[in-house]
């Protein structure tokens, strides 16, 4: 099974690191006919397909966007992100992409697919920036993964592992916007079910694998983004290949990538739990040597 992975393609005006004058639609093309070329089952796009605007050009770029993607010949899944939803409503992206943007299971033989469509609108009011909690939707994530012993891949535009953003360029300063703000909440829940084995987000512009508790967390580099890579845009996408227990992630375009690891359900594969703060088990160590040193004077 192949999934090609796009995310953050940000079509539309010049915004942040984009270079002056890029046009995605030429790129999306080569994309398409790469993707076709590698035979590729099943086309995933991680959200942020636009620089939003107004209202009337996110609906033109977002239709850009969808004309081009579109030309896929084999199945093709969509989640949100921020900037798609920062002028248009939900509504109006699946009218646009012919596709429902509420949650979805997407059975894919050996495993399935989660689109976890939480909420991408940002409060841009400060002090609250930031995303709403993402475990107003987590009950309905927990009963998709439990209904089914196959693993699962789970997809969203924001990430949820929590990893560092040090070194980034949107995020070292901004690390709350990077994720959720009860993504630990969320990660406990999901990873109580045993059942995912993968969770793949866009939204923070570079390539990063990271494991908690046995389930690969990976977000995938922009499509327009060039901090990483500059002067030029990355131009990234990845290919996801699944087969014979393990995955092989590779991503194209300027900033390069590549991982396989074993492919399984978390809870296929014991994790043991974490150690207490050290300092408290220094103090249990110095209480337990008072109590035998108690026992040893009692018994002399």
């Amino acid at each position: 099974m192949k999934i090609a992975l796009v995310a953050d393609i940000h079509h539309g005006p010049h915004s942040h690191t984009k270079k002056e004058g890029w046009d995605a639609l030429p790129e999306l093309e080569a994309f398409i006919a790469r993707i076709e070329q590698e035979k590729v089952d099943v086309l995933l796009d991680l959200g942020d397909r636009i620089s939003d605007t107004t209202h009337e050009m996110d609906v033109t770029v977002a239709g850009d966007v969808y004309d081009r993607l579109s030309k896929f010949s084999g199945r093709r899944y969509h989640v949100l992100g921020n900037h798609d939803v920062a002028n248009l409503s939900i509504e109006d992206n699946a009218r646009i992409f012919n596709q429902s943007m509420d949650h979805q299971v997407i059975d894919l033989g050996d495993f399935r697919l989660i689109l976890w469509q939480a909420s991408v609108k940002l409060d841009t009011d400060a002090p609250t920036f930031g995303f709403q909690k993402a475990s107003a939707a987590l009950a309905w994530l927990i009963k998709a993964l439990n209904a089914d012993e196959r693993p699962a891949i789970i997809a969203t535009h924001v990430p949820l592992s929590g990893h560092s953003q040090i070194g980034n360029f949107y995020f070292e300063n901004n690390a709350h916007v990077s994720t959720y703000p009860d993504h630990t909440e969320v990660r406990a829940a999901v990873e109580a079910t045993g059942k995912a084995a993968m969770w793949l987000s866009g939204h923070v512009h570079w390539n990063t694998v990271t494991n908690v508790h046995n389930v690969q967390h990976i977000t995938i580099q922009s499509f327009s983004e060039r901090f990483t890579t500059y002067p030029e845009p990355a131009t990234a996408f990845g290919i996801l290949e699944i087969g014979d227990g393990q995955f092989a992630l590779e991503v194209f375009g300027r900033d390069p990538f590549f991982v396989r690891l074993p492919f399984r359900a978390s809870g296929a594969q014991k994790w043991l739990k974490s150690m207490p703060p050290f300092g408290e088990l220094a103090a249990d160590q110095a209480r337990l040597q008072e109590r035998l040193n108690a026992q040893v004077a009692e018994n002399a």
